[in-house]
């Protein structure tokens, strides 16, 4: 009986952390969207492309192809659980980040000027 338990039990762990991965996914490109409003659509295309292709790869190779309704809750879950539990930690340092990247992508096109 304990087999026949852990394979799903162990796809919906990985299907919680595939969750957790869009969603830090998402939280990253955030830090960009606020301070390049112009980008906001390409990068949505982009999150929803890079995970829509997660979710379908997961479910064709993980899943065989079968689409569960367990393990989409537990991607929605993971999702969830990351934006509760670790995004408004982890959003000041996505901030220093972009700002120190447009810094030093300021200093190179000083040169180009």
């Amino acid at each position: 009986m304990a087999p026949a338990l852990s394979q799903p039990l162990l796809l919906f762990c990985q299907a919680i952390l595939l969750g957790m991965a869009a969603a830090l996914l998402y939280d990253l490109l955030r830090a960009f969207r606020l301070r390049l409003p112009r980008l906001t659509s390409a990068l949505d295309i982009l999150y929803c492309m890079a995970a829509g292709l997660a979710v379908f790869l997961f479910m064709l190779r993980r899943a065989q192809g079968q689409l569960r309704l367990y393990l989409l809750l537990g991607a929605v879950g993971g999702g969830v659980l990351f934006f509760t539990a670790f995004s408004p930690f982890l959003r000041p340092v996505w901030d220093f980040w972009v700002d120190t990247l447009a810094f030093l992508l300021h200093l190179t096109a000083i040169p180009l000027r």
